[in-house]
């Protein structure tokens, strides 16, 4: 334990082991690790945006709250709309959402290669654990299919923040 310590305490102060003459050793400076490329960047980014797109809209159907501004971080054009009508229908409907959808997304392309600002996402969405209910009552809603589907999405580079901006969902057990 104690030459842990001592370990720790040099290797925190920026030392080696000691020379013989008891003076501390310099270590070298550890490497920077190296920046990921703009391209990986860009589709770890898109993928991070896709998936809190979908957390923040099983947020907003606890309330439900078509005006939920997380859903404006993640999602614009087409895909925003497309929530926001969900969410206003659940609202009308006195429906909420309780769980969340998993995701299992992967990159299949970007644009332009080198700097994209553009990444294409396959998903095969799960949706078991994410379940309607009456906002009244609590009950489960029994005619809401759950399970697993392909999800495709577009998501761009906006103002700086990636966000998606389309997405189709295909039928249970399309994946």
């Amino acid at each position: 334990m104690v030459g842990l310590v001592a370990l720790s305490v040099a290797l925190i102060a920026g030392c080696g082991p000691a020379k013989p003459d008891g003076k501390p050793t310099p270590s070298p400076s550890p490497s920077a690790s190296p920046s990921p490329s703009p391209r990986a960047a860009a589709e770890r980014d898109a993928l991070a945006a896709y998936g809190a797109m979908w957390q923040a809209m099983a947020k907003a159907g606890e309330v439900p709250d078509p005006d939920a501004p997380e859903l404006r971080q993640y999602a614009t054009d087409q895909a925003l709309a497309r929530i926001v009508s969900a969410l206003f229908t659940y609202q009308q409907t006195g429906v909420v959402t309780h769980g969340a959808p998993t995701t299992n997304a992967r990159v299949t392309g970007a644009s332009p290669a080198d700097a994209p600002t553009e990444v294409n996402v396959v998903d095969c969405g799960d949706s078991t654990n994410w379940t309607k209910h009456k906002k009244a009552t609590g009950e489960l809603i029994k005619d809401d299919p759950r399970g697993r589907r392909n999800i495709t999405a577009v998501v761009k580079s906006v103002d700086g923040s990636w966000r998606v901006t389309s997405f189709d969902v295909g039928d249970i057990g399309s994946c």
